[in-house]
């Protein structure tokens, strides 16, 4: 696995660049960010993001209080890929609801991880996902979700075969983007 530090320009690169100095400043907070493994990419609007897929530090020594709303919404943003699925469903739960374009990206990939009670988060949530975004998002980003629907089976067989597809969370997470990526 890669273990590569980034720097808050290089983390700034999971959005999109009217947010770039909004970014900066939100990751420039952050003590040495460990990235562990490769990135991954997304297109939101015209433009391809590369987020991290797992992030490593203390994330006890951001200093929330002096960021913006916007900053707080990046860090936030970020921290749904640090290591500890702890970290990540609490700050899962700061952004699901907000109608920016780049969120899908975030929450869709964490709809492909092991973590049930992350996949909860994301299943009671889907009544009030700003769908027309999500849509959009699957549209402009037609494999995401196929690599995301193998995660799911793959982990549905690992860790949750003792229970039947149609009642695994992460398959009824799946089946809701579907149907919205067959509408786009």
């Amino acid at each position: 696995m890669t273990k590569t530090y980034l720097s808050p320009d290089e983390l700034a690169g999971a959005f999109p660049a009217s947010l770039r100095q909004d970014a900066v400043t939100a990751c420039a907070t952050f003590p040495a960010v460990r990235v562990l493994g490769k990135r991954f990419s997304a297109r939101v609007d015209d433009e391809i993001l590369f987020i991290p897929r797992r992030l490593h530090f203390d994330p006890t020594l951001i200093h929330f209080d002096i960021l913006t709303p916007p900053q707080r919404e990046i860090v936030d943003c970020l921290l749904t890929r640090y290591t500890d699925g702890f970290v990540r469903e609490l700050h899962l739960t700061r952004i699901i609801g907000l109608n920016r374009p780049w969120i899908p990206a975030f929450v869709i990939q964490l709809a492909g991880e092991y973590v049930v009670e992350i996949l909860n988060v994301i299943y009671n949530s889907l009544p009030a996902l700003d769908t027309p975004i999500y849509r959009e998002f699957l549209h402009n980003n037609p494999t995401f979700l196929g690599l995301t629907g193998q995660r799911i089976a793959s982990y549905w067989d690992c860790y949750y075969r003792g229970h039947r597809q149609q009642e695994y969370v992460g398959f009824k997470i799946l089946e809701f983007f579907r149907s919205l990526q067959r509408s786009a």
